[in-house]
């Protein structure tokens, strides 16, 4: 597998590709896959259905890893939060304001729910080309944090900042359970066949910059450090976006093997200043997928050019939106592939 070769030190001849949400709502083979779920989680707890959806654009395209299809809100959801997918809304989440709401699972309980997202994985593997990657992922604590608290996606995360600040103990307890739980799911996942790891923290960049240490890099820190104590050493790829240059003191405190860059990083201020030993993934805006031709080209020859002395995987700076039109994505790897 090129993908965990590159992961693992190895210097390759071109970067390989893979993007984020790639099993989605742009394909039509997904949509009519989709079709045969009544809600969003009944479909990410069904292992032929998230197999199905996360073979498919490795029969299109080829990509040199897959991403098991599923969802980083399983994680409240078995945690036995309501959590609803509201169509033209988004995620929907009951509300926590005081840690004495949450009933907590026992882990094999919290466990057992899940087990279809490792039967999934399972199943996905056995029909992967031995050659494809196959990664598992959870959110991290922060992010599911901030959803916990603020019953869904947010602009500002109110209610999420001023807990860190007048709630700094129910902030840690809430972080350290999420922490706990997400070494459990990781773990569930790479024993299942994940052959990399990938930790989505999608609001870092909402910490305020004096808790960064404690909310983003001590947790993820611990994670990693519980996968290895329970003897899983995958590749780790690790997304804190929106952490600007926070990046470097990240860099430099927490093990990964791979940082994924979103689009409103500067590839080269991160080419030149970060951690020569980890490679980098990134950093195509999906809305220049979007647009694709020349405009498209631009970019694609300016990432390799920019990542042409490191590591680098090939993707875009968030997940793929669903009016790409997928013959986009053939331009792309088109371009990538000459």
């Amino acid at each position: 597998m090129i993908f965990t070769e590159l992961l693992n030190g190895k210097t390759l001849k071109r970067p390989p590709v893979w993007i984020m949400r790639q099993a989605g709502r742009y394909l039509p083979e997904y949509k009519e896959v989709r079709k045969s779920a009544d809600n969003f989680i009944e479909f990410c707890l069904t292992p032929e259905k998230a197999c199905e959806v996360t073979l498919q654009p490795i029969r299109r395209y080829g990509f040199d890893a897959s991403i098991i299809f599923s969802d980083i809100l399983l994680i409240p959801h078995a945690m036995g939060r309501e959590v609803r997918f509201i169509p033209g809304t988004g995620p929907v989440l009951e509300k926590l304001s005081d840690i004495s709401q949450l009933r907590a699972p026992a882990h094999e309980d919290f466990l057992n729910y899940l087990k279809p997202v490792s039967q999934a994985v399972e199943l996905t593997r056995s029909k992967l080309p031995e050659k494809t990657a196959l990664i598992g992922f959870s959110g991290a604590p922060w992010t599911l944090m901030t959803y916990m608290l603020e019953g869904g996606s947010s602009r500002d995360f109110n209610l999420s900042r001023q807990w860190l600040w007048s709630e700094p103990a129910q902030s840690e307890k809430l972080l350290q359970i999420l922490c706990d739980y997400i070494v459990s799911f990781l773990s569930l996942q790479a024993k299942a066949g994940a052959n990399v790891l990938m930790l989505f923290d999608s609001w870092a960049g909402a910490v305020p910059a004096a808790r960064r240490k404690t909310v983003i890099i001590d947790m993820h820190n611990q994670i990693i450090s519980d996968l290895r104590a329970q003897n899983i050493h995958l590749p780790i790829i690790s997304f804190p976006k929106g952490l600007s240059e926070g990046l470097i003191e990240y860099c430099e405190q927490v093990d990964i093997q791979a940082l994924g860059l979103d689009h409103y990083t500067d590839r080269h201020w991160a080419a030149r200043s970060l951690r020569k030993d980890i490679a980098l993934q990134g950093n195509l805006d999906p809305l220049a997928l979007v647009t694709g031709g020349d405009q498209m080209k631009a970019e694609i020859d300016d990432i390799l050019e920019c990542f042409s002395n490191r590591r680098h995987i090939f993707n875009l700076g968030h997940g793929i939106v669903p009016q790409t039109p997928p013959e986009h994505v053939s331009e792309l790897l088109a371009l990538l592939r000459q």
